[in-house]
């Protein structure tokens, strides 16, 4: 048992209670962020913080923390954890109170840390589509919404099929991201990812690979995916994964992704 974060003060994980009458277990009125550490630093905060700031937004709830006070709650818990390699969750949700209509739009926060590993090159996996349920194209898809019922559910197709992972869709049937992971294809030597228009998850690792290369934001369909060179997917806590399977199509370069993944290898460890 570690040390967490909840609101205003640092308590043993075994004495956090989360009450009956939470917001977020209660209505899914909330958010979180997962956060990679490396070397006992947090990587891409930035990125993180601007979706944070994004979410407060996108469900009216009060943004207290400013990304120099939220970093310093971060770092203090790092230390006081001893955490080297791993990541950090926040967890966000509106302050007790109402029902639908809540009474308040005021935040509590719980922060933990896992152990973990430092980025490595990433075997490549399968994937196939998920179409029982599609994501809405509005801003609240493009937050870590605690309702994650569409990727849970995807997730769970994916392993009932054998494949590792699932392609979500949006309600106009375009292609948008897998269940964890922001998705990128590349085609003539052009990358392609699909805009925050169409309901995708608002990535950090998306920006960091947006702010590291010459990206075209473009509404994808199953051909885009299935004809393209290579594919590869994204998130904050394994960087850059290949993918060599879509259902019967096969994938054989990897070459851009395990380029990128070196690259933030490389950044991450400082060298």
């Amino acid at each position: 048992m570690g040390v967490v974060f909840r609101n205003s003060e640092f308590i043993n994980e075994q004495d956090l209670i989360i009450k009956s009458s939470n917001r977020a277990f209660n209505y899914g009125d909330g958010f979180f962020e997962t956060i990679k550490v490396i070397n006992s630093k947090p990587i891409n905060f930035k990125a993180h913080y601007a979706r944070f700031s994004l979410a407060c937004e996108v469900l009216k709830l009060k943004n207290e923390e400013t990304i120099s006070s939220l970093l310093l709650v971060i770092n203090n818990l790092i230390n006081q954890n001893n955490l080297i390699n791993g990541s950090v969750k926040i967890h966000i949700g509106r302050k007790e109170g109402g029902r639908y209509q809540p009474r308040s739009k005021g935040c509590e926060i719980i922060i933990n840390t896992y152990s973990g590993l430092g980025f490595k090159q990433n075997i490549p996996l399968s994937l196939c589509v998920f179409s029982d349920e599609v994501k809405t194209m509005g801003r609240l898809s493009n937050i870590k919404s605690v309702n994650a019922a569409v990727s849970v559910l995807g997730a769970i197709h994916a392993k009932e099929l054998g494949f590792d992972n699932a392609i979500l869709r949006n309600t106009k049937g375009n292609y948008i991201e897998v269940t964890n992971s922001s998705l990128f294809i590349i085609k003539d030597n052009l990358i392609y990812t699909p805009p925050l228009s169409d309901g995708c998850i608002d990535g950090t690792m998306r920006s960091w690979v947006i702010d590291n290369e010459k990206i075209i934001e473009k509404s994808l369909s199953l051909p885009d995916i299935k004809q393209s060179d290579e594919v590869f997917i994204t998130n904050a806590l394994n960087g850059i994964i290949p993918v060599n399977i879509l259902e019967k199509t096969i994938f054989t370069n990897f070459n851009y992704a395990n380029k990128l993944q070196n690259k933030l290898i490389s950044l991450s460890l400082g060298l």
